[in-house]
C-alpha cells in the first residue's frame, strides 16, 4: 500500500488537528525538547518554527532554527500512532484533496 505524500501545513491547520493536551505537549516541545546539533545539545531557549508538515505517518514535523544559535534544528512528533489524531489526520487530507 502506497503512503500518502508528506504536506505542509500552516498553524491554523496545527490548530484544528491537535486537542487541548496535544497543543499543550506541542508547545513544551517546541519550548523544552529540541536537540541543536550546533549547541551540542537541548535549544535551551526552544525554537524559531520556520515549517511544518504532516507526514507520510501522520506524524507532525516541524523544522526551524534554534533560538540561541540559529543553527538548523527539526523535531518529529509521533501523533499518528494516536487514533484521534491519526483519523483527524486522514480527514485533512481528503479535505485538501478534494479541494484539488
Amino acid at each position: 500500500m502506497k503512503r500518502p505524500p508528506e504536506i505542509k501545513i500552516n498553524q491554523f491547520q496545527l490548530a484544528v488537528l491537535l486537542n487541548g493536551e496535544q497543543k499543550k505537549f506541542f508547545e513544551m516541545v517546541i519550548a523544552e525538547n529540541v536537540f541543536c546539533s550546533h549547541c551540542g545539545g537541548i535549544c535551551k531557549k526552544g525554537m524559531t518554527i520556520n515549517e511544518m508538515f504532516l507526514t507520510d505517518l501522520n506524524d507532525i514535523l516541524v523544522k526551524g532554527t534554534c533560538n540561541i544559535c540559529k543553527g538548523k534544528v527539526a523535531r518529529t512528533m509521533e501523533f499518528g500512532e494516536e487514533k484521534e489524531f491519526y483519523d483527524k489526520a486522514i480527514d485533512f487530507r481528503n479535505s485538501i484533496r478534494d479541494k484539488t
